[in-house]
């Protein structure tokens, strides 16, 4: 695993309209994040923290399957990423 500080980081699942508006933000934890991150085979680190990562909506029921609360809208095109909290 990369040396990150994971206790400095936030995730989000993010929807994107067509005027690349992020319309839909969700919040996810670094536990969330553990249970999914096998679902990006191509992923740069262990928590997704270094780069953002399209999800296919060949992912959505993966993903739900393991974080209930997920809620994909139609219309949408979603993002992963980590990002360092503000201190």
């Amino acid at each position: 695993m990369n040396d990150i500080d994971t206790e400095s980081l936030g995730w989000e699942l993010i929807g994107w309209d067509s005027d690349e508006q992020a319309v839909h933000v969700t919040g996810l934890t670094r536990v969330e994040i553990l249970s999914i991150r096998d679902l990006f085979p191509t992923r740069e680190d262990d928590l997704l923290a270094t780069a953002v990562y399209d999800v296919s909506p060949e992912l959505y029921v993966a993903m739900r399957s393991v974080v209930p609360h997920l809620e994909f809208r139609a219309g949408l095109e979603y993002q992963i990423g980590g990002f360092r909290l503000s201190g």
